[in-house]
Order: C-alpha cells, then sequence, then structure tokens
C-alpha cells in the first residue's frame, strides 16, 4: 500500500455519506448536496448519531446521553429542539421522505437512502 493510498483510505474513514449528507469527522464539516453547512457541535454530534444509524429508530434517551451526556426529565425537550434546528437547515425532506422522522413516543429515524 503507497503513502497516497493509506491517505486515501484514512479520509475516507472519517467520512460519513448518508443520501446528500456528507459529514467529516476530522474536520467536523458538513456538506448537503455538495454545499457546505453550518451546524453547533450538539447539532454535529447529533447528525453523526443519527446518520450512523440511519434506517433505525434511535430513542430520544439514547441521543440525550451519548449526544447531552445526560438522562433525559419527563419534560425536557431539549434533543427536539435540537432535531428541529437540524430539519431546518437540512431540509424537511430527502426526496419524497422526511429526512428526519419522528417515531411518537419512542424516538427518531433518519431516512437512509444511500449510506456510504
Amino acid at each position: 500500500m503507497t503513502l497516497r493510498d493509506e491517505i486515501h483510505d484514512h479520509a475516507a474513514a472519517r467520512t460519513l455519506t448518508v443520501g446528500d449528507i456528507k459529514i467529516d469527522m476530522g474536520t467536523r464539516e458538513v456538506t448537503r448536496a455538495g454545499e457546505m453547512m453550518e451546524l453547533t457541535a450538539v447539532e454535529f454530534d447529533l447528525l453523526e448519531k443519527l446518520l450512523r444509524a440511519a434506517g433505525r429508530i434511535i430513542t430520544r434517551e439514547e441521543l440525550s446521553k451519548d449526544v447531552l451526556g445526560r438522562s433525559t426529565s419527563p419534560f425536557d425537550r431539549s434533543i427536539d429542539m435540537h432535531i428541529s434546528n437540524l430539519r431546518k437547515k437540512l431540509g424537511h425532506q430527502a426526496g419524497v421522505l422526511e429526512r428526519i422522522k419522528t417515531v411518537r413516543g419512542v424516538g427518531y429515524i433518519l431516512y437512509a437512502s444511500k449510506r456510504r
């Protein structure tokens, strides 16, 4: 393996692409359809968690523990607000499907068209 191959493999390992969304964990950059997106640190961590689990439901409790570092309380809406902000920035739709779908009483699921 050449140095060039190693550099390419390393760069590919630190990026995650689902549909038209691509994140680079090394630089914490996010693009949607090739356009740079400005996200807060919490929004980035939340998006990374959703992309890694694309096509699967993630509970609000899991998101809160992994992204915010705390358990949810009965009236805690912080994850919901961050999801709302993420939807506004990324767009609500991915084609004809809802990009980040709420699974009532459970959590959220990210529509997975293609995962790389």
